[in-house]
C-alpha cells in the first residue's frame, strides 16, 4: 500500500549537511525569504558527534518544500542577503 503524501503542515527533510556551518547559512537563507525551517542534531554535530547522528537534519513544511529547493540550489542566493542584517 502507498503512504499518503505528506499534509502541507507536516515537516519533510529538505537536506541533511555534514558542516554546522552550512547547516546554518542554509537555515538563514530560508529564513531571510520567509520560509520556517527546523534544524536537528545541530548540538549533536557540533560536539563531535555528526557521524553517530547521521549529520545536521533540516526540515520544512511540506508545503514550502519546493521553494526551499530551488534557494538552495540557487548560486546567487547566498549572494543576495545583507548578512550584517540578519537577526542572529
Amino acid at each position: 500500500m502507498a503512504s499518503a503524501p505528506p499534509r502541507s503542515d507536516e515537516l519533510v527533510l529538505l537536506e541533511t549537511f555534514s558542516d554546522a556551518t552550512q547547516a546554518h547559512m542554509a537555515r538563514g537563507l530560508l529564513d531571510t525569504n520567509g520560509i520556517p525551517s527546523v534544524m536537528l542534531d545541530a548540538a549533536m554535530a557540533e560536539s563531535g558527534l555528526i557521524d553517530a547522528v547521521g549529520g545536521i537534519k533540516l526540515k520544512v513544511r511540506a508545503a514550502d518544500l519546493t521553494s526551499a529547493k530551488a534557494l538552495l540550489v540557487d548560486p546567487m542566493a547566498f549572494e543576495e542577503i545583507n548578512w550584517n542584517e540578519q537577526d542572529w
